[in-house]
């Protein structure tokens, strides 16, 4: 018996493993009144999706004025804080994979707190252990560019993990805490691989087969060392990097960088993390230039029926589309 991917969707469990929290957007039509200007993200646009689970990435930019780095994540904190405080009907801060759970139950978005770059570690791990008391549950160790424990890619092909980053992704084992690859360099990130216990994940990224004409993107034996950790990889919808013509930028395109991840490392391994906010917020990309078929979260359930119509069972859609996540969140944050 078939079933409607509208329905699946609805039904099964929805994890969008990277969203940031903040780029300073101005308030526009994606907005509403109620949702604080600031915070890049809108709780009906992720209710129209069906997304029962998004992690709020607060990227602290190196280059950035004002605060300190681990004072500006406080300060991000905050807003978070306040939104959970005055939405609570709608939404709930989860710090367990039973949280995540009990929100779909109850109706509710699970809202999973990582830092995109351990900028506010600075370069003490108590810092890390505070994230961690705060309801941090994931830590990518840099966002492109070097900081105390890790290289991004920006730094080239040398890029590797300090000392630090070591005892950083050990203390992240011991903790709980996902470490996330994304915006490491590739060395660093295979560094982290050997260095760690527990299944790590890449939460936005895309694959390097189905686009071959952007280095940066990741290669075939990078997705099997993931796969080999246990760990899970999540793709992203930046255009640019699904694509570099932007014509081509399109749902089916990603769904080919799903397919292809998939083809390397087996539906237990792979996820979605969105990362919409990138380029039309930080890269200001004129509408015409978003991901063409998947421009915002409300059009997630289009995946669901990209994927159905290319003949992926609904066993291994559950799995893509969420269960993925959440099975690996669970085995590390508990």
């Amino acid at each position: 018996m078939s079933i409607d991917p509208q329905e699946l969707h609805r039904e099964m469990l929805v994890f969008d493993a990277h969203r940031d929290v903040a780029y300073e957007a101005p308030l526009n039509e994606r907005f509403l009144a109620s949702w604080l200007t600031g915070v890049d993200l809108c709780l009906p646009l992720l209710k129209q999706g069906g997304i029962d689970a998004q992690v709020f990435a607060f990227c602290i930019a190196p280059s950035a004025a004002g605060l300190p780095p681990t004072a500006e994540a406080l300060r991000q904190l905050d807003l978070v804080m306040g939104i959970l405080e005055s939405h609570g009907d709608e939404a709930l801060l989860a710090r367990t994979a039973g949280d995540i759970r009990r929100a779909k139950q109850e109706g509710k978005i699970a809202l999973i707190l990582s830092l995109e770059g351990a900028e506010p570690v600075c370069n003490e791990l108590g810092l890390l252990r505070m994230f961690y008391r705060l309801g941090f549950r994931a830590t990518g160790l840099t966002w492109n560019f070097r900081n105390a424990l890790a290289d991004g890619r920006y730094e080239g092909a040398e890029g590797r993990l300090s000392k630090l980053g070591v005892a950083a992704v050990r203390e992240m084992n011991r903790l709980g805490m996902m470490v996330d690859l994304a915006h490491l360099a590739q060395p660093a990130m295979r560094e982290v691989l050997q260095a760690t216990e527990r299944p790590v994940i890449h939460s936005h990224g895309v694959t390097l087969g189905a686009c071959p004409t952007r280095p940066s993107n990741i290669p075939d034996d990078l997705l099997e060392a993931i796969a080999r950790n246990g760990g899970l990889f999540c793709v992203t919808t930046v255009p640019e990097a699904v694509a570099t013509d932007p014509a081509q930028a399109t749902l089916e395109r990603y769904l080919d960088h799903v397919d292809h991840a998939v083809k390397v490392m087996g539906s237990d391994h792979v996820g979605l993390g969105a990362d919409f906010d990138v380029y039309q917020i930080h890269l200001g990309l004129p509408r015409e230039r978003w991901l063409r078929g998947l421009e915002e979260a409300d059009r997630w359930p289009d995946v669901t029926a990209g994927l159905m119509a290319r003949g992926y069972s609904q066993a291994d859609v559950r799995k893509i589309v969420g269960e993925n996540l959440l099975r690996v969140f669970g085995q590390v944050i508990g």
